[in-house]
């Protein structure tokens, strides 16, 4: 990494594994890019961004645990930090965190956001793409695609939204955020193999050397993972027919207990001559060392919720040889016939589904729904998975060869230190695109620089009877006391919400000012007490309310 491209990286606690938190796979992949940031990284700080000061202070804690003593500059989003210097920020997600508000702020140019996808199938995300294209995103801003495939997910979103947006006003242009393709990494080196791993792992699972044992890892759901019928009815044939010793390690965790129930009623009622065992993923010395007892890898994942998918990508970085769908994100991490197979999908034809997507549209079905029926329309070739599991199990050769492949590709084209550079040329391009590029969303002609950000004495201007202004008279009211200015701010909750627009000293400055001088303009007052005319307007205002303080009188609006 070369420290002249400036970087930064969004943190938010819920991004990273932690205690107590479930195991999912945007959490892992969070974590492990973090910690492949950080060992890639040759800047002497690490600059970040976060929701809030909180959110700095868990980051420090996280890095401080990984082992990086570099000096840590967050900038927090909340209170409007400037972030401008960070150069391009990377995001967890597809969306920016309202940064794409608040740099107008700083000047559209100032910086460059990028996002990356992990599931891009839920409703929040979905309607998160959509909003994104009314936000002030630029060109020079980017959402990493982890396969080819999620990219065509969201080209395809922005695609119809760009056409909404140029039928409905009429738009000459709608600015688009870049699409890159780069793949999720991993630590490589956290998946060899430690010395007698292999034969522990086995014997705890009762697996004789000369059997032949197919490993799956993810949580257990059947509509968001992995649906394992084709799975268990290949396996169980080949047993059948071969008499081998096939053991299937279904390993991972169920986040609904039904779904746990589910694979394993389902595994015994199919597989009555594959020896399947169901093992804790959650478990730290699985999770680190499971691999090594196995002899192949699959997933049988064919959700439209997975994008890349991590597992096979860790499985060959532990040197096995895997079997995988060829869909979405496999195809681009898996090489078929060399690191493993792809299996063919099958699913139906666009323009078949128009009543799932309006049902799903409606909330007539729920999230777990939608991808049941969708599902349902998605095929695994069982025969095609038969034959790729039959070549690998009868052929130990083929398996160690495969392994060797797969584990040189995991560790020049998947680990970290290959796929951060990624990032940093990225961060290179943008940064020469904001060099001569022109903001497509400058503030606005009113005045306000997004229409967030607007004054809100202007945004309710129809509110009042009227306004105050420099020749308006204040004169005195109720004489102002400490006892009356403390009753006063408990009253008006500036103690209760701890915000004062004045001080308790400006405000009895104010007050005795006009005591002493009677009638008195507010641009004369202003001057009397030596402050500027709109900190004594607000002054003035604040203590008329109490009586303190009294303006002419006017009729009703």
């Amino acid at each position: 990494m070369t420290d002249e491209v400036r970087t930064a990286i969004f943190f938010h606690p819920d991004q990273v594994e932690s205690e107590g938190k479930d195991l999912v796979g945007r959490r892992s992949a969070g974590e492990s890019f973090l910690r492949g940031y950080l060992r890639t990284s040759t800047a002497p700080e690490i600059r970040a961004v976060t929701e809030t000061a909180d959110g700095a202070k868990a980051l420090e804690a996280k890095v401080r645990a990984l082992g990086d003593t570099r000096p840590i500059r967050a900038t927090p989003l909340r209170g409007g930090g400037d972030f401008s210097d960070a150069g391009t920020i990377f995001f967890p997600t597809p969306g920016f965190m309202n940064a794409t508000w608040l740099r107008q702020r700083f000047g559209q140019a100032s910086c460059s956001l990028v996002g990356i996808t992990h599931t891009v199938s839920t409703r929040r995300i979905i309607e998160g793409l959509h909003t994104l294209l009314s936000e002030p995103v630029e060109p020079w801003d980017a959402i990493i695609c982890t396969s080819r495939a999620v990219q065509s997910v969201v080209a395809r979103q922005f695609a119809l939204e760009e056409e909404y947006l140029r039928q409905r006003f009429q738009a000459g242009r709608v600015p688009l955020p870049r699409l890159p393709v780069i793949p999720l990494g991993i630590e490589t080196a956290g998946f060899a193999a430690q010395d007698g791993a292999r034969e522990r792992m086995r014997a705890a699972q009762d697996a004789t050397e000369d059997a032949v044992v197919i490993l799956t890892v993810g949580r257990l759901s059947v509509v968001e993972k992995a649906n394992p019928w084709p799975l268990f009815v290949a396996l169980e044939r080949i047993a059948v027919e071969t008499g081998r010793k096939v053991h299937l390690w279904i390993t991972g965790w169920a986040s609904r207990a039904e779904e746990e129930k589910l694979h394993r009623v389902g595994a015994a009622g199919v597989c009555k001559h594959v020896m399947v065992r169901m093992v804790d993923g959650r478990d730290a010395d699985v999770r680190r060392n499971i691999w090594a007892g196995a002899d192949i890898f699959t997933l049988p994942a064919e959700s439209i919720q997975e994008t890349f998918g991590l597992v096979p990508v860790e499985a060959m970085a532990a040197g096995l040889p895997v079997v995988m769908p060829d869909w979405d994100g496999f195809r681009d991490t898996v090489v078929h016939g060399e690191t493993g197979f792809l299996v063919p999908t099958r699913m139906a034809r666009p323009g078949t589904g128009n009543v799932i997507a309006r049902r799903f549209a409606d909330m007539t079905d729920g999230y777990l729904q939608y991808l049941t029926l969708v599902q349902a329309q998605i095929q695994l070739d069982v025969p095609a998975y038969e034959a790729a599991f039959r070549r690998l199990i009868e052929n130990p050769d083929l398996r160690r060869t495969m392994g060797e492949a797969a584990q040189r590709h995991a560790r020049t084209r998947l680990d970290w230190s290959a796929v951060v550079p990624q990032y940093i040329e990225l961060a290179a391009e943008l940064a020469e695109l904001r060099k001569a590029g022109v903001p497509a969303s400058p503030p606005l002609p009113s005045g306000p620089i997004s229409p967030l950000e607007v004054d809100p004495f202007d945004l309710y201007a129809g509110y009042p009877t009227g306004t105050i202004g420099p020749d308006t008279m204040v004169g005195p009211g109720i004489p102002p006391t400490e006892a009356l200015m403390n009753a006063y701010d408990m009253i008006s909750g500036r103690d209760l919400y701890k915000r004062r627009i004045v001080s308790n000293q400006l405000a009895m400055k104010v007050a005795l000012a006009v005591q002493r001088s009677g009638q008195i303009s507010l641009a004369r007052l202003a001057a009397a007490v030596g402050e500027s005319f709109e900190t004594t307007e607000t002054a003035v205002l604040y203590l008329a309310k109490a009586d303190v303080l009294r303006l002419p009188q006017i009729g009703p609006k």
